[in-house]
């Protein structure tokens, strides 16, 4: 309703502007500032040949204003019919200032008329130039005329005088009061350009606003639903008393996700890393979930290298994916750990995520296959380990998020050797401690000038 009535009112008050110099949906603004220009020019010039010949002034003048008006009338009408001003903006002020030149000569030099339209014109020259090429302009006018005034002082001979006072008068006056009417309609329709963009712009913004709000509203409310499925920490704590779990989205949703569940006496762990980030990255992450659930409970798959199988053939049938198109990489990489709390064992698989263990004071990385859950133009089966563990062991799922970020004094990636370190550093901490040290750390790192690049999610845990 807004915009209806804003373009109700556009139409009843700038449909003469839109008609001379051309509506903002064929033309630019500053199109349309030439479009001005140029037929402001014209009608000056045919003013003057008026006056010229209502003062009974010099005919090679009259002519050669009268020139001037056909040749910007055809400035005027290129821009306009042909909807093209740039490459006439450099021939268009080379004219201008070479009329003006010639008629300081023929029109009594700095006594007539001719100042005031200088001014008339770098004024107008100023609205349809910028940047470098305004400043080229204001400095070719100025030099111009410390020519023009260095000429009619050495040569004064050159200028032609008025045959009388009255006639300068007149022709003084009458060019005076016209180039201050032209000054005032071309601010009149700057200011007017002016406002007209300004109030389209005002309901583009708020428009754009009240877009991102619901947008905002939206992941919202679909981060609310991601939560839900990402197993809560209640049952964490339950399955795994000792653990922390730092989960870091680059955006309101994230691309990371954990994924905890209790099968028959074994807990299988999961941590993935989804193609991309915010919501493309939260949609693989549900379809993950999902998928995870699926194969749990109606397989009862306990083998941690044959859950990964089945979730990489059952994403892609859920995403058709073909066998030989590669052009879209989704899916995700993922570390799949199952504890058998009597036997005192791990299985860990891996589709290119690994497995940190710190026993002893050594970490001890366990190595993924090298192939991600997904399309991959050669599938390599996924490798089961199986890990006994001991009682002081401490075990790190991760993804990619933590060592991608970029900081430090040189604006590098933390990579997987900092990683290392820093969990060697704290691993013998409480676990919660663990996960402060490990936020701070990061804070330190991106030291407030670096933005957070990817989602990060960092579970530890003793089994």
């Amino acid at each position: 309703m807004i915009q209806y009535i804003s373009d109700s009112n556009k139409k009843e008050n700038y449909s003469y502007t839109d008609l001379l110099f051309g509506n903002r949906e064929n033309y630019s603004l500053e199109h349309r500032f030439f479009n001005s220009v140029s037929l402001f020019s014209a009608l000056a010039a045919c003013f003057a040949s008026i006056t010229n010949l209502a003062l009974q002034l010099n005919l090679g003048l009259t002519f050669f204003t009268t020139f001037s008006t056909i040749v910007m009338f055809i400035f005027y009408y290129i821009s306009k019919k042909r909807k093209i001003f740039k490459p006439l903006i450099t021939p268009f002020i080379v004219y201008s200032l070479v009329v003006l030149s010639i008629v300081w000569f023929f029109n009594a030099g700095s006594e007539g008329p001719v100042v005031f339209v200088y001014l008339v014109g770098l004024v107008l020259f100023v609205i349809i130039t910028e940047g470098r090429t305004r400043t080229i302009v204001i400095s070719f006018f100025l030099l111009n005329l410390i020519l023009l005034f260095y000429l009619e002082q050495r040569f004064p001979d050159l200028i032609t005088p008025y045959e009388s006072n009255f006639i300068k008068f007149y022709d003084v006056s009458i060019t005076f009061l016209f180039s201050f009417v032209l000054i005032y309609f071309v601010v009149a329709i700057l200011v007017r350009s002016y406002r007209e963009e300004k109030a389209i712009s005002t309901l583009q913004r708020d428009e754009l606003i009240f877009q991102k709000n619901q947008i905002t509203d939206s992941i919202h409310y679909a981060k609310s639903l991601q939560n839900g499925l990402l197993t809560d920490q209640k049952t964490i704590r339950k399955l795994l008393p000792n653990h922390f779990l730092y989960y870091l989205p680059k955006d309101i949703v994230s691309g990371d996700f954990y994924w905890v569940k209790k099968v028959n006496n074994s807990t299988i762990i999961a941590a993935a890393d989804c193609t991309g980030h915010g919501v493309p990255g939260a949609f693989m992450s549900v379809l993950g979930i999902s998928l995870l659930n699926e194969i749990v409970r109606r397989k009862e798959v306990t083998k941690a290298n044959q859950t990964l199988e089945i979730l990489r053939h059952e994403l892609k049938e859920t995403l058709n994916q073909a066998e030989n198109d590669y052009s879209h990489n989704n899916g995700m990489d993922i570390a799949l750990c199952v504890i058998n709390h009597k036997e005192k064992t791990i299985q860990y698989a891996g589709a290119n995520a690994p497995l940190y263990m710190v026993r002893n004071n050594k970490l001890i990385e366990y190595k993924p296959t090298r192939n991600p859950i997904g399309l991959t133009p050669i599938e390599i089966p996924f490798q089961n380990n199986e890990i006994e563990y001991e009682d002081n062991d401490i075990f790190y799922l991760f993804s990619d998020g933590y060592m991608d970020q970029f900081g430090g004094d040189d604006g590098k990636k933390f990579r997987s050797r900092r990683f290392k370190y820093l969990l060697l550093e704290i691993h013998s901490r409480p676990l919660e401690i663990q996960r402060e040290h490990l936020k701070l750390s990061l804070n330190k790192w991106m030291t407030n000038k670096h933005e957070q690049v990817d989602d990060i999610m960092i579970l530890g845990f003793k089994p």
